[in-house]
């Protein structure tokens, strides 16, 4: 079937295309779930606008994050760090959203032809191949995840990827107004921990996990951050798990180049993450909403090659920046000093870290640090 546009994968990336794709277009939106947004594969924090100004100051529309009290389950004001010796509170601003809900929203109300149930088999010769037929677009939009098997059917994929599990938990004994992020090897081996309050007593508890620096496995980690961790537990004595969910996030650097012939990655099918969080939903609006713009244009006359212009012009800082942190911490930690250089940070230095950018801390110790 010819068509002028696919949208492959409706996560926040391909919600967000949709959203902004002309209405005059043929768009087909696909994905393999019959019920999109489900189930909700991670923490569902996105930054308030006040704080993606300052992480993105060159934003070309802050109203973006202006997001609807519909999708909202909760506000958070500060961030909590534990590092196994010491604490910092920071004030940082998050809305805690329904991710289900908005992707489906958004979704249906673009008014744009949507494919549910439909798995994505391939793609060759400019087809994409799917278990209910086959697609020839003029232009795809490849918003189809980490695993993304059209970067891996064009070559592309390569990108390292972390594994995170997490429940979500009801009867949780914390302050709903702060987000908790727990450091440490024995927390969450290379990566952190959380509890994010979505409120009335419901949060998402999780752990991120890397293989190379635990002989556990994601399970394991995530029952003892729960039961026995003394930093997390006092939050969950009382705590029932709800529902289970594991995924994988990229968190290495976005794509080189996101545009190849007549498709466009966006979001985490580029990597295009803040690899040093894993903090992915405010990228791929971004992302989303750039691509869905270029295509707009592309069939005015405009060029495809835009999107990797505009893409680096107001993401590429803060994700280069937020690799180079990540990197820097995976040091740390497989020379086991990480302890020692988080407990001599200031405050202000884990806000400049939280802000994706590098404190003079870790700019002097990082050529060090390589050697």
């Amino acid at each position: 079937m010819i068509v002028d546009v696919v949208v492959a994968g409706i996560g926040i990336a391909g919600a967000f295309a949709l959203r902004k794709l002309s209405k005059e277009l043929e768009v087909v939106g696909i994905d393999k779930r019959e019920k999109l947004g489900f189930p909700v594969k991670c923490g569902e924090i996105i930054p308030t606008r006040k704080e993606m100004e300052s992480l993105i100051p060159n934003l070309y529309d802050p109203s973006l994050f202006d997001i609807p009290k519909r999708f909202e389950s909760n506000r958070t004001k500060r961030v909590y760090f534990h590092t196994g010796k010491k604490e910092y509170w920071i004030d940082f601003e998050f809305h805690v959203v329904r991710r289900d809900e908005m992707i489906q929203r958004i979704a249906l109300e673009s008014g744009h032809r949507l494919e549910l149930g439909t798995v994505i088999r391939g793609f060759k010769d400019g087809k994409l191949i799917t278990d209910k037929g086959d697609y020839e677009p003029k232009v795809l939009i490849s918003s189809d995840g980490a695993n993304s098997r059209i970067a891996k059917d064009l070559g592309l994929w390569s990108y390292e990827i972390s594994s995170a599990k997490q429940y979500l938990m009801k009867n949780v004994e914390c302050d709903e107004k702060t987000v908790y992020m727990f450091l440490g090897k024995e927390i969450a081996p290379g990566a952190y921990a959380w509890i994010i309050p979505k409120g009335n007593g419901y949060a998402n508890v999780g752990v991120g996990f890397r293989k190379e620096f635990s002989n556990e496995s994601v399970h394991r980690v995530l029952e003892r951050f729960v039961k026995e961790c003394p930093y997390s537990s006092q939050y969950l004595k009382r705590a029932e798990i709800v529902s289970k969910v594991g995924a994988v996030v990229p968190i290495d650097r976005p794509f080189g180049k996101a545009v190849h012939g007549n498709v466009i990655f966006a979001g985490d099918s580029a990597s295009m993450i803040i690899s040093h969080t894993g903090g992915g939903i405010p990228i791929s609006m971004i992302a989303g909403d750039l691509a869905g713009e270029v295509v707009n244009k592309f069939f005015e006359g405009g060029s495809l090659e835009e999107y990797d212009l505009l893409w680096k012009k107001y993401l590429l800082r803060p994700l280069t920046t937020s690799y180079r942190i990540k990197k820097a911490w995976d040091l740390l930690a497989k020379s086991e000093r990480i302890s020692g250089l988080i407990n001599i940070a200031s405050k202000k230095d884990l806000e400049k870290i939280f802000h994706c950018q590098i404190p003079l801390k870790l700019k002097l110790l990082y050529p060090l640090l390589r050697l």
